[in-house]
């Protein structure tokens, strides 16, 4: 099932309530950051080569950086509500709040065990996000904001415990550096950009771009931008009125052979292989 969606860009928050497939989908990103509450049933979840069981009352952190996918057990589906928000609602990349977001794929523990209290805490939060955003009565923005940050709040002091102060800080001013560069490629990944582009907008050094980006993102310059670029097809790809052609022309890849190695690669599948598992 295609999950894309776009965030309003006056309130960039968006709540659904959804059920994985009991067949393993091909893996997928978001814009957003998004946290995830499982109501129901069991399942499997897949963060690149991280996998968690899924069970009621876990909750699962997702960053923009980090593929992932979600797999429902046949006998007992799961059944998850997910928020997806911009930074911008709680605070901006500035925000302390937003850390978990942005913490070193490889080493972040995505979920959080239903069994812990914490997890309750921030389930019933984002039932009442759900509920909130369903009703749209008097002042729901504010008590959907409210609550988000509440969310976010518990997920830091969560994460917290695993990481020095020193750690954090860190990863907030690392990230808020590379900020600028991200906005560039998230902007211009269809324009034939280069790490020395990169590097003059952070008014650094190549060498010192390509660091901070590694260290940053968990990846290098090229393969995050390549990524990009494959999510924006993956989201042309259901359009029957554009051509494939079309599609990675305009996202920045300059050939055919080129665009089809690095989406099978990146997805794990070619594009055709990759539309028959969405429709199916």
């Amino acid at each position: 099932m295609k999950r894309d969606y776009q965030l309003h860009k006056d309130f960039p928050v968006h709540v659904t309530r959804w059920v994985p497939s009991t067949i393993k989908k091909p893996f997928h990103w978001h814009d957003s950051l998004e946290v995830g509450y499982c109501l129901s049933g069991k399942g499997q979840f897949y963060f690149g080569e991280k996998r968690y069981p899924v069970n009621a009352g876990d909750v699962f952190v997702v960053s923009s950086m980090e593929k992932h996918r979600a797999q429902s057990n046949a006998i007992e589906p799961s059944v998850f509500y997910f928020v997806k928000f911009d930074a911008s609602l709680i605070g901006g990349a500035e925000n302390e709040l937003i850390v978990p977001f942005i913490a070193k794929p490889k080493h972040f523990v995505n979920k959080i065990d239903g069994q812990l209290p914490v997890a309750s805490q921030i389930g019933s939060m984002i039932q009442g996000i759900y509920n909130e955003m369903q009703d749209q009565d008097k002042a729901y923005k504010s008590m959907v904001k409210g609550s988000l940050i509440m969310v976010c709040t518990l997920l830091f002091r969560h994460y917290a415990q695993e990481l020095s102060p020193d750690e954090w800080n860190r990863s907030l001013q690392a990230y808020n550096k590379l900020e600028p560069a991200l906005t560039i490629i998230h902007g211009r990944y269809h324009e034939d950009i280069q790490l020395k582009d990169i590097s003059v907008a952070l008014s650094l050094s190549t060498s010192r771009t390509y660091h901070l980006f590694k260290e940053t993102m968990g990846e290098g310059f090229k393969k995050y931008l390549t990524r990009i670029r494959i999510h924006e097809c993956i989201k042309r790809l259901n359009d029957p009125n554009v051509s494939i052609t079309e599609i990675y022309l305009s996202c920045g890849f300059q050939g055919h052979a080129a665009f089809y190695r690095a989406f099978k690669q990146v997805v794990g599948m070619t594009p055709k292989e990759y539309s028959i598992h969405i429709i199916s």
